[in-house]
């Protein structure tokens, strides 16, 4: 059950922060505290945000769904790769240490890992 519906609960809200970037990127902007960025910047920050998004959450969603562990442990690691470099952002390049959003990638990654782990027993 674990396996299952952990992965789809926390894919789903970074499925639709893809789609928001898409679509609505002012807000997909202002729900992560960001800014948008300019020109062929801009261009960058949200092709490669909605990407992100709509990888990790397609990831964790289907993976989920069809019980396959590697694709969990995909998204769960595209997510949880995410900490490190926020805390090399803020300790090395002056960025602000933003500790909720590394927790929330913490936790979608100790999920993933006990999701796919919690599979490969079963198989």
């Amino acid at each position: 059950m674990f396996a299952k519906f952990g992965p789809i609960i926390l894919g789903i809200p970074l499925l639709l922060l893809g789609v928001l970037w898409v679509f609505a990127p002012e807000m997909a902007a202002a729900n992560l505290s960001s800014e948008l960025l300019t020109g062929a910047a801009l261009t960058t920050q949200i092709g490669d945000s909605a990407a992100f998004f709509l990888g990790s959450g397609f990831l964790l969603i289907v993976g989920g769904l069809r019980g396959n562990a590697t694709m969990i442990l995909t998204g769960g690691c595209l997510v949880g790769l995410v900490a490190p470099a926020r805390i090399i952002a803020a300790t090395v390049h002056g960025g602000d240490m933003t500790i909720e959003p590394i927790v929330v990638e913490i936790i979608t990654f100790v999920v993933a890992y006990f999701a796919a782990r919690q599979l490969n027993a079963a198989a």
